[in-house]
């Protein structure tokens, strides 16, 4: 769904969703590298619980190669 076909409701959904996965990757960065990994492939299996499972399985691969975040 195109963002600008969003109605007000999936917009505020779509961002409090989007702050909760910034704020769960900058509390990462403070975390040692083994707790690090350990989240992040927690992070990676929710996310493919909800992507549907009639998808190839290449298009639902997800593996975590790092993060990066960037100042505003």
């Amino acid at each position: 769904m195109d963002d600008h076909k969003r109605d007000f409701s999936e917009e505020l959904d779509y961002r409090i969703a989007l702050r909760r996965f910034e704020s769960a990757f900058e509390a990462c960065q403070r975390l040692p590298d083994e707790d690090r990994e350990s989240l992040l492939r927690d992070i990676a299996r929710k996310i493919l619980q909800q992507v549907p499972s009639d998808l190839p399985r290449e298009q639902r691969a997800i593996q975590v190669l790092g993060v990066q975040i960037k100042d505003s």
